[in-house]
């Protein structure tokens, strides 16, 4: 068991991290599609990279914001309605490698908070320490996953995202926004979305 420990050590410190492999399985046992998977997570890490100093956001969470945004939609196996609480439920109650229990239950959280309202108890597995980083993070996989949300096969236009401590504004160009007026609707209802979160959104258009 040591040597378990000490092999998942410097698999994680060097180039082959078991995480992604643990991820990688699960995207293909679930049939996870991963051109979309892609898009949210270079979507989600964009608009991280922007508020990381601000909002004191490091590698780790870079890390954990990609992993969610890549099986947020795996859930959608099992059942399309409320596909966010059935994909929770399978991260935080599988035995997924190289993934501490803490970490599970992060990933579970976010990927349950991805959509929808957000529940009270969302975050309730979590220790205080972590809460307002997990929330963080779900506010960027929300935008993330609502700004791909057609799956269309090219990302997003380059988005402005600026952060202060409880509040977000995002800049989308005019001519994006225009053409997907179901896009409009959702960013001005996330407004209500993002309250679950403590956080002020106001998305603007340029």
């Amino acid at each position: 068991m040591r040597e378990g420990i000490l092999y998942d050590i410097v698999g994680r410190a060097g180039e082959n991290d078991p995480r992604d492999e643990s991820v990688a399985a699960l995207t293909q046992r679930y049939g996870i599609d991963t051109a979309q998977a892609d898009r949210v997570q270079e979507t989600a890490l964009g608009l991280l990279e922007q508020v990381q100093e601000r909002w004191k956001l490091d590698a780790d969470d870079a890390r954990m914001l990609g992993w969610a945004a890549r099986l947020h939609e795996l859930g959608l196996m099992i059942a399309h309605s409320g596909y966010h609480v059935h994909g929770s439920y399978v991260l935080e109650n599988s035995d997924i490698a190289g993934f501490s229990r803490q970490e599970q239950q992060m990933l579970a959280a976010l990927v349950r908070s991805h959509r929808r309202s957000v529940g009270k108890s969302a975050f309730d597995a979590l220790p205080e320490r972590l809460l307002l980083t997990a929330r963080r993070l779900t506010a960027l996989l929300r935008l993330a996953v609502l700004l791909n949300r057609a799956h269309e096969d090219v990302p997003p236009p380059a988005l402005e995202l600026t952060a202060d401590d409880n509040r977000l504004s995002l800049i989308v160009p005019q001519a994006f926004i225009d053409a997907r007026p179901l896009l409009r609707a959702d960013l001005i209802g996330e407004t209500e979305g993002l309250a679950g979160l403590g956080l002020q959104f106001r998305p603007f258009v340029v």
